[in-house]
């Protein structure tokens, strides 16, 4: 059991402690194999690297930027990576997410970045 203590919305002077169940998690050693592209979705580049298990080659991290470094859309990125990540390493498949992903054009394209990041890894892990 994890436990985290938040601040409480409602109030700021308390916390709200959350309690969690552990679920087996692949750890990645400190030094493993990256890969940095481009990844463009909306007419935006985006720069991409994808991480993983250098024991079995399955992509099991992501980090993306955008050119405007500090800016709410990096914020986001940065905490849909870690989302992302978290989800790799707990051994959820790329396709699986993708799947799950909005889509617009016919359910063709991905409805934002994130599910482009996810199409992307996706596409990697497929590769032979």
């Amino acid at each position: 059991m994890v436990t985290l203590t938040l601040p409480d919305p409602d109030d700021n002077a308390s916390t709200l402690t959350v309690s969690q169940r552990r679920v087996s998690r692949t750890r990645l050693p400190n030094r493993r194999p990256s890969e940095t592209t481009t990844v463009v979705h909306d007419g935006r580049d985006y720069a991409v690297t994808i991480g993983g298990d250098p024991a079995t080659g399955i992509i099991r991290e992501v980090f993306a930027g955008d050119s405007h470094t500090g800016s709410a859309m990096d914020a986001i990125l940065n905490d849909a990576c870690v989302a992302l990540s978290l989800l790799l390493q707990h051994g959820v498949e790329p396709a699986t997410l993708a799947h799950s992903m909005g889509r617009i054009d016919n359910g063709r394209e991905p409805a934002s970045i994130i599910g482009a990041l996810v199409d992307h890894i996706a596409l990697q892990e497929a590769r032979p």
